[in-house]
C-alpha cells in the first residue's frame, strides 16, 4: 500500500493535465476516479477534483431549485451591476475564491504535518512529501494572487464590501 502510495504521488505531476477525483468512502479509503460519473452519487458532493485549480467539483442533479434572491435593486427595481455582475455573483466568485485557498492551505498544512515525524518514513516518502509540499506552495500562492485580484477588480468596479463576505 505504502509503494503504491509512492507512485502516485511520484507520477502525480505527470498527469496534471487529466482530470482526476477523489474521495473517501464510509470505512475512511480513499479513492480516485478518472471521471466524475464513476464517483459514486453519495460520494460527489464531498469528491475533491485533483489537478485543478478549482478543488470543488459541481454536481447538477435534476430537480427544481429557486433561483438566488437579490437584493441590490434600485429604485425601480432593477438589478445593480458591477462589471456586468450583480450582487450574488460577486457574493459567489468571493466565497469560491476564498475557498479554494482555504483548501489550498489546508492541503499545504496536511503535507507539512505528515513531515513532523520521519523516523518511520523512507527516504523516498520523504522525498515525495517534499515535491508534493512544492506543488502545494504554488497552488496556494495562485489560489492568493486569484482571491487579490478578484479584489482589486471588486475595488475598482467599487463594488460594496458586503458583497465580499
Amino acid at each position: 500500500m505504502k509503494r503504491l502510495l509512492v507512485l502516485l504521488l511520484l507520477l502525480y505531476p505527470l498527469t496534471a493535465v487529466a482530470e482526476m477525483y477523489q474521495w473517501t468512502d464510509e470505512r475512511g479509503t480513499v479513492n480516485f476516479a478518472d471521471d466524475l460519473g464513476q464517483v459514486p452519487k453519495k460520494f460527489r458532493k464531498k469528491a475533491r477534483r485533483l489537478g485543478a485549480e478549482d478543488a470543488s467539483p459541481k454536481v447538477i442533479e435534476k430537480g427544481t431549485a429557486e433561483p438566488a434572491k437579490v437584493k441590490s435593486e434600485d429604485a425601480q427595481g432593477a438589478k445593480k451591476l458591477y462589471g456586468g455582475k450583480d450582487e450574488a455573483a460577486w457574493r459567489r466568485e468571493f466565497l469560491q475564491a476564498d475557498f479554494n485557498l482555504k483548501n489550498a492551505q489546508s492541503d499545504l498544512a496536511t503535507l507539512k504535518g505528515r513531515l513532523s515525524d520521519t523516523s518511520r518514513m523512507s527516504r523516498t516518502d520523504y522525498l515525495s512529501i517534499q515535491n508534493s509540499i512544492k506543488y502545494a506552495e504554488d497552488r496556494v500562492q495562485a489560489q492568493q494572487k486569484k482571491l487579490d485580484q478578484l479584489r482589486e477588480s471588486a475595488d475598482r468596479l467599487n463594488v460594496p464590501s458586503e458583497f465580499r463576505k
